[in-house]
């Protein structure tokens, strides 16, 4: 009986073909997307296996109105600063932030970056008022005994019912509104607390970062 002679040689394998666990998902941010940098790495971690000279700088940043933390390549010889906001593509066109290198968790921030995120958060939270006036308009139960608005920090249930039955009345159209006809003194920081619990991961709900479905 003929045997077919066993191949010696079968090329190399190909890439990828001995891939372990799923494929991780392709990070990017779009092209509209505003964005503000918290800190800059000129010679990336620290921790990073590379020399520093062989290290890409990198750029943390937070997007809007998406609330999602990433880290990105920056051109060195730029004229980029901490706080800096613009779109992503202005960025991109401008020759100072490259491509993104990774999706972030706030455990991953440098000192820098987690001193200024409250403040930049708060800001922020205050452009995009309308976005979140609208929430406080049209949230509804989550769960039959647990209402969106007492995701937020600062409210309970007094203050749950004080702000249904005011925008029952009638709806709110500002934070300052919201501060004259409830008790609740500052919305628009109370937001942005949340917004940083869902950044920690230190959330079962989702409400207004998007970090969770980038995944």
């Amino acid at each position: 009986m003929n045997r077919r002679p066993r191949d010696r040689y079968r090329g190399k394998p190909r890439r990828g073909s001995y891939r372990k666990g799923p494929r991780k998902k392709r990070q990017f941010i779009k092209r509209e997307r505003d964005v503000i940098i918290l800190d800059l790495m000129p010679h990336g971690h620290v921790s990073g296996e590379k020399p520093s000279w062989a290290r890409a700088p990198l750029a943390q940043v937070l997007t809007f109105p998406d609330f999602v933390l990433y880290e990105v390549k920056y051109n060195r010889d730029s004229n980029i600063k901490v706080q800096e906001k613009d779109t992503y593509e202005n960025f991109r066109n401008a020759n100072k932030l490259q491509e993104v290198v990774r999706k972030i968790d706030y455990d991953d921030l440098t000192n820098t970056s987690k001193a200024l995120i409250q403040s930049v958060l708060e800001t922020e939270v205050n452009n995009y008022e309308d976005l979140f006036i609208r929430f406080f308009n049209n949230s509804t139960s989550i769960t039959p005994r647990l209402h969106a608005l007492k995701l937020i920090p600062g409210i309970g249930q007094k203050h749950m019912w004080e702000i249904l039955e005011a925008r029952d009345r009638q709806e709110f159209v500002t934070f300052q509104d919201i501060s004259d006809r409830t008790s609740i003194s500052n919305p628009g920081k109370q937001i942005a607390l949340r917004i940083i619990k869902e950044l920690q991961r230190d959330v079962k709900y989702y409400i207004f970062s998007k970090t969770k479905r980038y995944e």
